[in-house]
């Protein structure tokens, strides 16, 4: 990689983008292939604690070789031990202070050691952008003299107060002042669905840029002979668990039990037994699986922000059942491939009718397709990534 006269920009995403297929991962990785399509030299950070995890020499070799990061810098929450101690003690009495609060509103995971590592990074290196993933890690920017004339952007992923109002002594309102605050430290804030663009933009005059989620277009992709007439993607985070019991109570009961359903991911565990129910703990290439099926579920009851599920198996030509949580963040509530269903017997009378309906299927199905090429491939994300940064090869 040739980075002589490329402009820089640094990345934090906290996970271990090397480990799993998350959504979130899923749109790093885009991301990151559109930093270079624009041009630029990337460095990746992250946390190997908080949301991260510890990355090995390997996975650094192997992020490293696909030619879309320069460098991969680690971050902790806390020193190793007593063994430095100044740092470990202005650790402590961070998390005392924090521990102390009487309203509790959105986590703060930048910490007295985490921002010393972060620093280090920002006076070895001179960058053009800086790119902070989350709310959680604002204050790795505020007030910092060390990052120079870059531009910073938060990318939100999703509005956080919403998403974190089942703690218990949650403070929304603090939280959601918070939230705006944390935003305002930067000069250009990226979200990844048209309902948080709008309502970040009423709250700041910094530029709101919409910068969807997208992945590679599988739409003329097809097998004929499909093997599942379900597919269920989902982690086993609690929206994914409520989710889970409420489709297997209310709407299961209600379809044909031998119809063949394909559960993948953590969710699994939380699936019962079937003959007719197939679960996969973890598919590295979802690809063969979303090929083999006829229709998608998202059932989501909770949780904010794009599914990134939805607009996966949309890639893929699938229609999807989902309840009205499953088109958020979606540009069009119609004519998008989805059916919504807001009761258990009406998801069960969609689920069916795509089956049975073969003239209704294909109409749904080719619905999903235009949506999904329209506002979420590859070539429309970087057309807009594109006109954020300077050095531009194509896409225009």
């Amino acid at each position: 990689m040739d980075t002589t006269n490329s402009k820089k920009l640094l990345y934090f995403i906290p996970f271990n983008i090397a480990k799993n297929n998350a959504g979130a991962i899923t749109r790093a990785w885009a991301l990151l292939e559109g930093f270079r399509a624009c041009g630029l030299t990337v460095d990746y950070a992250h946390s190997t604690d908080t949301w991260g995890a510890p990355m090995s020499t390997e996975e650094v070799r192997q992020i490293k070789n696909t030619g879309l990061v320069r460098s991969v810098f680690s971050l902790s929450r806390k020193p190793k031990g007593p063994g430095e101690l100044d740092s470990w003690l202005r650790y402590r009495a961070q998390r005392l202070v924090r521990d102390l609060s009487p309203k509790r509103s959105l986590g703060n995971f930048v910490t007295v050691y985490n921002q010393e590592t972060f620093n280090k990074i920002l006076k070895k290196n001179t960058y053009d952008y800086i790119v902070i993933s989350y709310v959680h890690w604002a204050n790795f920017i505020r007030d910092n003299r060390y990052t120079g004339n870059a531009k910073l952007i938060i990318d939100t992923h999703d509005f956080m107060t919403a998403q974190e109002t089942v703690w218990k002594h949650f403070n929304i309102g603090h939280a959601f002042a918070d939230e705006m605050k944390r935003v305002n430290f930067f000069d250009e804030i990226w979200t990844i669905s048209v309902e948080e663009q709008y309502l970040f933009r009423q709250f700041t005059e910094k530029e709101v840029v919409h910068i969807p989620y997208a992945t590679t277009d599988h739409t003329v992709e097809d097998q004929p002979d499909k093997k599942y007439d379900l597919l269920y993607v989902a982690s086993d985070n609690r929206h994914n668990i409520k989710a889970a019991e409420w489709f297997f109570k209310e709407v299961y009961p209600r379809l044909d039990p031998s119809l063949r359903i394909c559960v993948i991911g953590g969710i699994h565990k939380h699936v019962q037994d079937h003959p007719a129910i197939e679960k996969i703990p973890y598919a590295d290439d979802l690809t063969p699986y979303y090929l083999q099926a006829r229709v998608a579920i998202c059932p989501m009851l909770t949780g904010t922000g794009v599914k990134i599920k939805v607009i996966e198996a949309l890639s893929y030509g699938l229609p999807v059942v989902c309840t009205p949580k499953g088109v958020d963040g979606l540009l069009n509530k119609t004519g998008n491939g989805c059916v919504v269903a807001n009761s258990g017997t009406a998801f069960g009378n969609a689920i069916n009718k795509l089956l049975s309906d073969s003239v209704y299927y294909d109409e749904m199905k080719e619905d999903g397709a235009r949506f999904f090429q329209k506002n979420h491939s590859r070539q429309h994300f970087l057309k807009i990534l594109s006109r954020k940064f300077t050095d531009i090869k194509g896409y225009e």
